[in-house]
């Protein structure tokens, strides 16, 4: 089986690339640049170079579906800034490349969403998922849209280098109102993407993906530390304001074209 995948150099894509290449897959990449991200990734056979923004129409994705038997999309953007953009990337591209899969005969497609998008959108990350979903539920394709919650993983990327970055600290700021986390591993990730290409695989249906129990921050941080060989942090309550500067900090650097670990859609 010959398959697509989208994001292929990020945390879960290039996860999802390794494990499928030990069930002996042939993975096509679709990367931004071919460079030193795409040299990182084990188990893509061959690379696209593709800008996701520039994808409009469905014949943009012809050329690039032929020998293809499925498609795994991987691709995200947790924020508008100088190298992203939320709609191009969640919605318009796969849009296009839902439409493209039916008139090449392409009848697989894996989503990985994210979890609650189906529940109303309140960010640009969580809207343009959700009608990236929508326009999958639409088409005529056999689809599984997996929705996972929070991963982390061995890498650090996104959460898991929050994470780390806070378990370094021998004071923890405890954060007001924050909520309680379904965190998922990224290998339990990967594994289900596997499982779901397979034959006799449930088809039309969405798939949330969550840990097997709800924790706070101050328990993930004490988990990170306990791995490292620490004792807990000493816990100090930040005020709100000094957050909500500190996510206002995270969107303007994000803006810059860099990609903080915090910023205002993760607040809660």
């Amino acid at each position: 089986m010959a398959i697509l995948l989208l994001g292929a150099t990020g945390l879960i894509g290039s996860a999802v690339a390794a494990r499928l290449a030990r069930d002996g897959r042939e993975i096509v990449g679709v990367a931004r640049t071919i460079g030193g991200e795409t040299r990182r990734v084990l188990g893509v056979t061959r690379w696209i170079a593709l800008d996701l923004r520039s994808i409009r129409t469905f014949e943009d994705w012809r050329p690039h579906l032929a020998g293809i038997d499925a498609v795994v999309n991987c691709a995200g953007a947790l924020q508008d800034g100088g190298r992203d953009s939320t709609a191009a990337v969640h919605k318009t591209a796969p849009a296009a490349l839902w439409r493209a899969c039916e008139e090449a005969g392409v009848r697989r497609v894996i989503q990985v969403s994210a979890l609650n998008v189906d529940k109303g959108g309140v960010t640009d990350f969580s809207r343009s998922k959700g009608e990236g979903d929508e326009a999958l539920e639409a088409s005529g394709l056999n689809y599984v849209i997996l929705r996972p919650s929070v991963v982390v993983g061995r890498a650090a990327y996104g959460g898991s280098a929050l994470f780390r970055g806070l378990a370094s600290l021998p004071v923890l700021p405890r954060t007001p109102d924050a909520g309680a986390l379904d965190i998922v591993q990224l290998d339990d990730v990967s594994e289900t993407v596997a499982r779901v290409l397979k034959t006799g695989a449930p088809s039309r249906v969405a798939i949330e993906l969550a840990g097997p129990e709800r924790l706070t921050l101050e328990d993930v941080i004490a988990a990170y530390r306990h791995w490292l060989g620490w004792e807990p942090a000493r816990l100090v309550t930040v005020p709100a304001w000094v957050m909500g500067a500190a996510y206002r900090a995270g969107d303007l650097v994000g803006r810059l074209g860099w990609r903080p670990p915090i910023r205002s859609w993760q607040r809660p």
